[in-house]
């Protein structure tokens, strides 16, 4: 027997609704036995629904973490994804702090239980604004974006056409800068143009590098003999930076950069030497929000997605490692290199996913 349907993605739409019947009901018993007091089961009743409610919001909380990171989420969608996590945390937070007053309240305080039922139901009241909360930023995935239904409907915002783009054309390179901040990097001959007058080299120089170009790949080659970073010197808030990489050659590691401040404040995805990594540099002191094992192979597609507190990194369109830490002020987007050898780079991709 097949325990997720053919229909779902997951086994995240099935649970939802549990939640919310559960609680409102257990409210809605809250509130007849404020009007009925003599029907003392009606209160019993309502703390058990509640104990059945947080088990419910539990289980939604942690089905739904899981189908967010087994999915590719389109650019336009993250901000929504994490508000909708955020919503529901907070909804199972609040529920489980309230249950446990209202036990300890029940045990411990017996002879003040009549006194304080009134304010405590009152409080179990306001649940449910966090409960029409989470429901409404996970309906907007569904029927706004089509998450998980197979279609993905674009916003008015990213249907139409930037007009106020700027390209740079350098012997057929091309550097695109869009008007919310995200720009884009395709190798071509001539890219060292590109990298020396558009770039900030914060360590290093290009000339370190011997940059060469690689017609049969249309990537560009760097040959790292020692430490480098380049940054575009501008400011984005919540973005997706993605790059086409080979770093078979490359006994070292890479860093794709973000929020970069100065050489010792930014947020980066690291991989290389058989792991991949996010994490933060503040004031020169790294901080790993997580961490996982990864061998790379061949050309691959890494992309690292951070928007308020939550910082996502993927290989191949596989979420790979998920962390969370305070929201970032808006900063530069870059690559940092270190070690010896060989790196490929196709294209490099810095989308901001707010406008």
């Amino acid at each position: 027997m097949q325990f997720v349907p053919e229909w779902a993605p997951n086994i995240h739409p099935m649970i939802v609704h549990f939640p919310l019947v559960l609680l409102v009901f257990a409210i809605l018993f809250d509130i007849a036995g404020l009007i009925l007091k003599k029907e003392t089961w009606l209160s019993k009743s309502s703390l058990i629904l509640y104990l059945c409610g947080i088990t419910a919001v539990l289980i939604a909380f942690l089905t739904g973490k899981a189908a967010a990171d087994s999915l590719d989420i389109p650019a336009n969608v993250i901000s929504s994804v994490n508000e909708h996590a955020d919503w529901a945390e907070i909804t199972l937070w609040f529920f489980a702090i309230y249950i446990v007053i209202r036990i300890t309240v029940g045990v411990a305080f017996k002879s003040l239980r009549k006194i304080l039922f009134v304010p405590i139901v009152l409080i179990g009241i306001i649940g449910i604004y966090f409960l029409y909360q989470t429901g409404d930023h996970g309906a907007k995935l569904v029927y706004g974006y089509g998450l998980g239904t197979g279609n993905i409907i674009k916003t008015e915002a990213n249907k139409e056409k930037v007009t106020d783009d700027s390209q740079s054309n350098i012997e057929d390179s091309i550097f695109t800068i869009n008007k919310n901040g995200s720009w884009k990097l395709i190798a071509s001959p001539g890219i060292d143009n590109i990298l020396s007058d558009k770039f900030v080299w914060v360590k290093g120089a290009l000339s370190d590098l011997n940059l060469m170009y690689d017609k049969s790949e249309s990537a560009i080659m760097f040959h790292v003999t020692q430490e480098a970073m380049f940054v575009f010197d501008n400011k984005i808030k919540s973005v997706q930076v993605t790059a086409i990489i080979n770093i078979d050659g490359l006994n070292g590691k890479m860093e794709l950069v973000h929020h970069f401040t100065d050489k010792n404040n930014y947020d980066f995805l690291e991989i290389g030497n058989g792991e991949i990594s996010l994490s933060r540099k503040s004031n020169g002191e790294i901080k790993i929000f997580k961490k996982n094992k990864f061998q790379n192979s061949g050309w691959i597609e890494v992309k690292v997605i951070s928007d308020g507190t939550h910082f996502r990194g993927y290989v191949n369109n596989k979420m790979i490692v998920h962390g969370h830490d305070s929201e970032p002020e808006p900063g530069s987007i870059g690559i940092k290199l270190s070690g010896s050898g060989i790196i490929s780079i196709k294209m490099i991709n810095s989308e901001s996913l707010k406008n």
